[in-house]
């Protein structure tokens, strides 16, 4: 009678808190939909966005200021990423960030409205920034401040195994409660803003844009009874630098990455620049023109629906198969990261020969208004490829930082991960400046081509150097206890923490 009451009494505790998380869960997945409707309405083409707006600017001056404003944006993640975490906390971060957000997109629809030029440019670089600072804090806050109301004691995992996958089946779970929400309402995002906002201009996209992210953060405020504020660490940004230090000791294996961020950055770039003058009717002899169209987005939709398959799969796939063998796990995340860098340079591949054939078929069609005899459906395949290579790399990339450094330093993903998106961008915006012979004033004349080439034997080449790095020499990195270094090894299934201290030169282990 007892374990009955008890198991009632655990049910409608779990079935109470459920009801509590889902109502939150609700009100914060407003917030998300309006990241992703955003994301595809305006951020992902950008560079369309600015060469409309900003006249008489050269595709490379375009591509620079686009890449340039990621680069700043992903900074921003990191230092928001800081204030979140030790500062002021999500939820605060969230209500301070998302109003940037709001007023930069008011910014920029009620410049579309003005005659002069001139006035309209001066807004752009204004709102700009603002907008900047508000899709960092979504980025950073959003996905992590839902997790948070998904974490309870009750979840229970198999105490057969180790520590380490006990702590990975626990988060196994909490994540795909949150990403049941988090993934649906992203989806729903994109596949409304494709449906309805392909076709308007951009005048009605920021319109519409600005309505949906100032809705959903009313209705986040709304809901701010039913959610859960972890206070911050109050650490200051010395203390975590000085903790980083450690960190120093990834930074050969962490730049062989650098070559796959320039293959994202090309993906929302140049992958966007070669959809200009191509054939995006599916057949002729459909009357209906909403029902006859692929728009770039719809790449973009594809792109991102690919990589979150090869992401959910690829981890089911690791765990499943390798179930009970750690170390197998860790070196099957470790050939995970080098075919994504094999397939991102199938995906410039792709790109490489469109934009040969793109390049001749302009050639024989100089006018620069008319559509040429060539189907936007042949950008497919570098698309879904670019899909493929994210899915496998983005979250590769979080493994393959867990699996190098302890628990304590975790907090630094975030920095390893960003400074990389970073790095990658400023480097695109600089091999555009410095290369100034492939990059003509339009993109009819610039010879893409060469650099997209340039691209693709980099990331090759790279790739049997990670290999060899990988399996040559030790990366993980120890904790540290009273000054000495503390490693983790799981012995007979459990871990086991092993003290390494220097005696007389040499290291001895202390259990």
């Amino acid at each position: 009678m007892a374990n009955f009451k008890h198991c009632i009494s655990s049910s409608w505790k779990w079935a109470s808190s459920y009801i509590r998380f889902s109502k939150a869960a609700i009100f914060i997945s407003g917030l998300i939909f309006s990241k992703s409707f955003i994301e595809n309405a305006f951020k992902a083409f950008l560079i369309f966005y600015i060469i409309d707006s900003l006249e008489n600017l050269s595709i490379g001056v375009a591509i620079v200021y686009t890449v340039a404003a990621d680069g700043i944006q992903q900074f921003l993640v990191i230092l928001i990423h800081h204030l979140a975490i030790d500062r002021h906390g999500d939820f605060r971060v969230i209500i301070l960030t998302i109003p940037c957000l709001i007023f930069g997109l008011l910014i920029l629809w009620l410049s579309s409205l003005l005659r002069s030029q001139q006035t309209r440019n001066q807004m752009l670089y204004i709102a700009l920034p603002v907008i900047l600072v508000g899709l960092a804090g979504k980025e950073v806050s959003l996905e992590g401040f839902l997790r948070q109301h998904f974490v309870e004691e009750t979840i229970v995992v198999d105490e057969s195994k180790s520590e380490r996958q006990q702590e990975e089946d626990y988060n196994d779970i909490v994540d795909g409660r949150a990403s049941l929400w988090s993934t649906g309402a992203g989806f729903l995002g994109q596949f409304i803003c494709w449906t309805f906002t392909s076709s308007l201009r951009w005048q009605q996209r920021i319109m519409v844009s600005f309505i949906e992210v100032a809705a959903a953060y009313a209705l986040f405020i709304c809901g701010k009874r039913f959610f859960l504020r972890i206070p911050p660490t109050r650490r200051t940004a010395v203390s975590r630098l000085k903790e980083a230090g450690g960190l120093v000791k990834l930074i050969p294996l962490w730049l062989l990455f650098i070559p796959y961020c320039l293959v994202e950055v090309a993906g929302f770039s140049i992958f966007i620049l070669q959809s200009d003058r191509l054939d995006t009717e599916i057949n002729p002899r459909i009357s209906l023109h909403s029902f006859n169209q692929v728009p770039v987005s719809s790449l973009y939709v594809f792109e991102q629906f690919i990589s979150f398959l090869v992401s959910m799969s690829t981890k089911y796939l690791i765990r499943k198969l390798w179930s009970s063998e750690e170390a197998m796990q860790r070196g099957a995340r470790y050939w995970r990261i080098g075919v994504g860098m094999a397939v991102g340079f199938g995906s410039l591949s792709s790109a490489w020969l469109v934009e040969r054939r793109r390049s001749d078929l302009i050639k024989k069609n100089p006018n620069n208004d008319e559509v040429i005899r060539m189907t936007i459906l042949w950008l497919a395949p570098q698309f879904g490829l670019l899909g493929i290579a994210n899915g496998l790399i983005s979250k590769g990339l979080t493994d393959f930082f867990y699996d190098r450094v302890p628990e304590s330093k975790r907090y630094f993903v975030v920095l390893f991960n960003q400074s990389l998106t970073v790095i990658g961008s400023f480097l695109s915006g600089l091999a555009v400046l410095l290369g100034p012979d492939w990059l003509g004033d339009t993109i009819d004349k610039r010879q893409l081509d060469r650099y997209l080439l340039m691209l693709a034997i980099l990331n090759v080449a790279v790739l049997p150097l990670y290999i060899f790095l990988s399996l040559r020499f030790d990366w993980n990195i120890p904790d540290e206890v009273d000054g000495r270094d503390i490693e983790i090894e799981e012995v007979d299934g459990s871990d086991v923490e092993i003290l390494i201290e220097e005696v007389d030169g040499r290291d001895v282990e202390i259990l």
